[in-house]
Formats: structure tokens, C-alpha cells, sequence
């Protein structure tokens, strides 16, 4: 769907509020309106190059309002595309970022009996029409799935008086329906006469025209009563920008459906099934490639044909020689076929780091094998129950999701290969190389997952997650059996409980707590080094959380996405030169990825 540059900017319709001031001494009463705030609204409109629906927030820097239309005050009339009978004194509000002002109402009759209705409260539906250069709106984020955007550069148009306002609630554009108008104002009023001239019938015509609305319906609603016609017709017009939304709506999702399944964000099996991949990943040898780069004789042409195809499903050239998942797995150990199960090449690598490591043994969610950028879905506010009464309907409700987005962030780990054993042609030899290399890269990985800074290439840990809970502990270096029990309270209040959460902890802080009393018995501790529990949770102990710092909660909300199909291994100036030996530089792409933070907490004050 294209734009046409030329065409000039559609009016958009925002709720505005009215504030009346009583009268005090000789002040008559005095009536106000705030036209426009910063708050967002959903709509609909023409952004980065397309029609689509995104937050809307008018930007309330002096620069960004064109007040050419209002440099002698803001026109108000008495509905959209009526009759003018006041103007608006134009204040810009920086500290709230508003905009408003007071009301001076024209002489004329029609001008009067408005004013005097505002005052008296009678008359309380305002809405502003506004026009945007779509051309100024800037992205600034992301709301439950919707672009928001700032617009720098609008216009406010005019002010009215509305019998059926303009609905903030719903967005731009769109309004409440006639029959839920809640003004009633005077009867009186709606028996008045308002003839319109030729001019004006044939101005509502056109406008009604301009959207589509049909033309015995704008004749029904003049016949019916002109005074509400103009009121009418907008009505009409928000119907048919609904139904024209809901069907361009349609038409996106039949757009989608249509479109080819995307490629899937795994890596495919090395050699195109499970079979091919065994053999491929037994007749792998580690030790073959730290020999050649060592620069010893060594024949690494097949490990070469697998790092050109890993590199390929991958979408990434290789540094080095990529040594397969299933390799570092010690599945190279494997010396006959097996017929039945076939495990992948992500499975056996996965189980070794959920026995291994204590993120596995606390429960991470690995993610392996990905390619480009994810999101995983997470959501941000549930569902609502309700208890119903005999006959009624139930409330309808519906959760808000959200999106957390994953990037790749490289590990890079150093390990260091003696002469001594790259001489060695056991498969002890082999086993000792490929765990020495999953050791250094994971343990770098391990506690970027706790205390990741987010800067320098680094992927943001738990630690400086927003919203994770930082239940307290008062005084640094003696924490106390309550403030132990504000972890998992502090998730319990955010109803983020689960089965199978642990603490994970140093070694001092394990200390800490295991002579830190339950009451002043004596008789129990706070952790439990015999039945390996604390606080009724079981607990994990590594050096990789940070000195002084205590880790709680659900961790299978914490997603460890591990892109490739292999770590990529490349040999670097080695200390070990002189000696025969080599450096090699160990490189994995990861990210930390964290559904629900209310379901973790930590404190770093639980030992000096």
C-alpha cells in the first residue's frame, strides 16, 4: 500500500478534558480545556512506510507543536466542522507536558447558551482535531507486542463540543456509539432548529464522500435533525474507518497465512539425519585438530568438510575448525552403531551441561542450535477470573504478551594444550581436550548468567535484569533467618512460586548460613549442610554468582540460547610455543534470556 506524498493529512479526533472554576466574588465561573498530554494512544496510522497500528504519543516540546492555526488562540466550535464560538488561549504546560488553556466564548447566542451549559457542567464531551507529518514520528519502543511512537512535528486544528466525543480509550479516529451518549443536556435544546445553507450540506456530503459513507445516509440523518447531522456523520465516518481497519486487519492475517513456513530457528542435523550425524560426529577427533594447530602432521580434511557445513547451516563463516556439540558430548567415544535411539547432536551436549554445570543443576532452560535473532513469548499480564452469577456472561478477559528478544553474544575462553599430551593417541587424551575446552567456555558462560553487566560484548545476567526481586538484608555480613525467608516471599507476593526452586550461593555465604541460627534455640540453622537444604529449598554452591551474594527462584525461566551447532575452535600466540604446546581460543555464541524476573531474587550484602 502506497502513500500518496501529496495528499495532505487526514484530521485525527483525541478526547480532550473540560475544567470548570466556580465563580468567587466578581470572577463569573471560568471554563478550561487540556487538548492534548503525552499520554499514548493506540491508532492506526502511516509509519515507517506503511499502514499499521502503533502507540501514539504527541511529543509537548515547544518545537514540535505548530501553533500556526493558533497563534491568536484555538479555535472551538461548537462540534467538528460546526460553528466557532470561542477561541482557546494557548499555554504549553512543560512540566506536565500539556496542553491547554482557558476559554473566552464568542458574543453570539449559540456561543452563550454553550458557555453557560459548560459552566453549570452540562456540557462536559470536548474532543481536539489534530493533524501529524507522519513523516516526524519516531520509533521509541515497544508495548506489548506494538511499535510507540513520538510525533515531532503536529498541529492542533480545533477544539469542540461533542454529543458523542471522541473515545481516548478506543484511539485516534474512532468515537463511542450514538446511543451510549450520556450528555443529555436540556431537552430544550434538541427541538431547537439549526438549518444548515447549501454550503454547509454540501461540505458534509463531500466529507461523508471522502470515506466512503453513503449518501442517503448523510440525507436520512439532515431530514432527522440538522443540528446533529454534522455529529452523525462523524459517527458514520468512525464505522467506517472500524469496518475499513477490521477488513485491512483481515487482510494481513490472509497476507501471513499465506506466506511460506519461515525457516526454522534450529541449525539442521549435521548430514541431513540423525544417522549420517553419529557417524559424523564418532569420526570427529579433537586431538587431531589441536595437532595441526600445533603444526604437527596431523590430517584434518574431514574435520574441515564438517566446519564448512556447520558453518553454512549456521549462517556464520568459522574462525576456526567448529567442533560439533556431539563431539564435545564424548559421543566420539561411541565405537559401535546403535539401530534403536539415535540421540542429536544438541541432546547428549544439553544432558552433560544439566549434570555438569549448576546452572543445569539448578534448572536453566537450555536453548540450543538457534540462528539470527529470536523472541520468546512471555507474558506480561495474565488472564482475569471472575465469579459469575446464574444467566450472566462471564467477563471477558485477555492476557498481554510480550516479547523477550535474544541476541548473540560471543564467549571466548582460552585452553591450554601441553606437547605432552597432544603426543597422546588415548582416548583419555581425546575425552581430557574436549572437556578441558566445554569447561572453559561454559564456566564463562555460567556466571555472565548470574552477574552479566550487559556492556563490552557482555549478555545482562540476572543480576541486571529489571524486576528481579532484591529482598533485603539490613546488616551486611549477618543475615538473618527472616530476611533468608524474604526470597522466596518476596516471589510468593508475585505470585511467581514454582516446584523445584533453589538457592544458589558461594562457598562463604554457604558457610555463612549454615552457622546462622533459626531462633535462639540453637538447635537449628538456617541451612541444613546434612539434609542439603535451605530454608526448605535445595541450593547450589559455585564461585561464579559473585563474592558475597545469595541467587533464589525459578530457573527454568531463565533461558540459556546457544547459537550453532558447535563451539569455534582457532589456535592464538601461545605461551606455550617454546614447549611444544598451544593456546587454543574457544568461541561460542550465547544469550540470557529471562521470561519472568518477579520469579528470581538475589542480595550481594549476605556476607563482607
Amino acid at each position: 500500500m502506497k502513500r500518496d506524498k501529496n495528499k495532505k493529512p487526514d484530521m485525527q479526533i483525541r478526547a480532550a478534558t473540560l475544567e470548570v472554576r466556580a465563580a468567587t466574588g466578581d470572577q463569573a465561573a471560568s471554563v478550561r480545556m487540556s487538548v492534548s498530554s503525552e499520554e499514548p494512544v493506540l491508532t492506526y496510522g502511516w509509519f515507517n512506510d506503511q499502514f499499521q497500528r502503533f502507540w501514539e504519543i504527541l511529543d509537548h516540546t515547544p518545537l514540535s507543536i505548530d501553533l500556526a492555526r493558533a497563534k491568536d488562540g484555538l479555535v472551538v466550535l461548537d462540534r467538528h466542522h460546526g460553528d466557532q464560538i470561542g477561541l482557546m488561549d494557548v499555554e504549553i504546560d512543560a512540566a506536565a507536558r500539556k496542553l491547554g488553556g482557558p476559554v473566552k466564548f464568542c458574543s453570539g447566542a449559540r456561543a452563550q447558551e454553550i458557555a453557560t451549559d459548560a459552566a453549570k457542567g452540562l456540557r462536559r464531551n470536548v474532543s481536539v482535531g489534530y493533524v501529524v507529518d507522519h513523516r516526524s514520528y519516531v520509533l521509541e519502543g515497544e508495548r506489548d507486542g506494538v511499535p510507540v511512537v513520538r510525533a515531532k512535528s503536529w498541529m492542533p486544528f480545533e477544539a469542540s463540543f461533542e454529543p458523542v466525543p471522541a473515545d481516548a480509550t478506543v484511539g485516534v479516529g474512532r468515537a463511542a456509539d450514538l446511543t451510549t451518549n450520556t450528555d443529555a443536556g436540556n431537552p430544550a435544546d434538541q427541538n431547537k432548529e439549526n438549518t444548515m445553507d447549501a454550503k454547509q450540506m454540501a461540505a458534509l456530503y463531500a466529507r461523508a464522500a471522502e470515506f466512503r459513507v453513503d449518501a442517503n445516509k448523510v440525507r436520512a440523518l439532515i431530514e432527522a435533525d440538522e443540528a446533529t447531522a454534522a455529529a452523525g456523520v462523524d459517527a458514520l465516518i468512525i464505522e467506517a474507518q472500524r469496518t475499513a481497519l477490521a477488513a485491512k486487519d483481515a487482510e494481513i492475517a490472509t497476507a501471513r497465512a499465506a506466506k511460506p513456513a519461515p525457516k526454522s530457528e534450529m541449525v539442521p542435523q549435521l548430514g541431513g539425519d540423525a544417522n549420517t550425524e553419529n557417524k559424523i560426529i564418532r569420526k570427529f577427533s579433537v586431538l587431531n585438530v589441536a595437532r595441526h594447530f600445533a603444526g604437527m602432521k596431523a590430517d584434518v580434511g574431514f574435520e574441515r568438510e564438517v566446519t564448512e557445513e556447520a558453518a553454512k547451516q549456521r549462517g556464520k563463516p568459522a574462525e576456526g575448525i567448529i567442533i560439533p556439540f556431539g563431539v564435545l558430548a564424548n559421543r566420539a567415544m561411541v565405537t559401535t552403531d546403535s539401530s534403536g535411539v539415535v540421540a542429536t547432536n544438541f541432546g547428549e551436549y544439553v544432558d552433560l551441561l544439566r549434570t555438569k554445570y549448576v546452572i543445569g543443576r539448578l534448572g536453566v532452560t537450555f536453548l540450543p542450535g538457534l540462528v539470527g535473532n529470536i523472541a520468546l513469548p512471555k507474558m506480561t499480564t495474565g488472564a482475569t477470573g471472575y465469579w459469575v452469577p446464574e444467566a450472566d456472561d462471564v467477563t471477558g478477559s485477555t492476557p498481554v504478551l510480550g516479547q523477550v528478544p535474544g541476541t548473540p553474544h560471543t564467549a571466548g575462553a582460552l585452553v591450554d594444550i601441553s606437547r605432552t599430551l597432544l603426543i597422546q593417541s588415548t582416548p583419555s587424551a581425546e575425552e581430557l581436550v574436549r572437556n578441558e575446552i566445554v569447561e572453559r567456555v561454559m564456566r564463562t558462560v555460567q556466571a555472565a548468567l548470574f552477574v552479566g553487566s550487559g556492556d563490552e560484548g557482555q549478555p545482562t545476567g540476572v543480576k541486571g535484569t529489571a524486576n528481579v526481586n532484591n529482598p533485603p538484608v539490613s546488616t551486611q555480613g549477618t543475615p538473618t533467618y527472616a530476611e533468608i525467608l524474604g526470597f522466596p516471599g518476596d516471589i510468593m507476593a508475585d505470585n511467581a512460586e514454582a516446584d523445584g526452586m533453589k538457592f544458589a550461593m558461594t562457598a562463604e555465604v554457604w558457610a555463612k548460613l549454615a552457622a546462622t541460627l533459626v531462633g535462639m534455640d540453637g538447635g537449628r540453622t538456617v541451612l541444613d549442610p546434612v539434609a542439603r537444604n535451605c530454608v526448605g529449598y535445595g541450593y547450589e554452591v559455585t564461585e561464579d554468582v559473585g563474592a558475597n551474594t545469595l541467587f533464589f527462584g525459578n530457573w527454568a525461566s531463565v533461558v540459556l540460547g546457544i547459537w550453532g551447532n558447535g563451539i569455534d575452535v582457532a589456535a592464538t600466540d601461545s605461551k606455550l610455543f617454546a614447549s611444544g604446546g598451544l593456546t587454543l581460543r574457544a568461541l561460542q555464541d550465547v544469550d540470557i534470556m529471562i521470561r519472568h524476573p518477579q520469579a528470581l531474587a538475589y542480595n550481594s550484602a549476605v556476607t563482607v
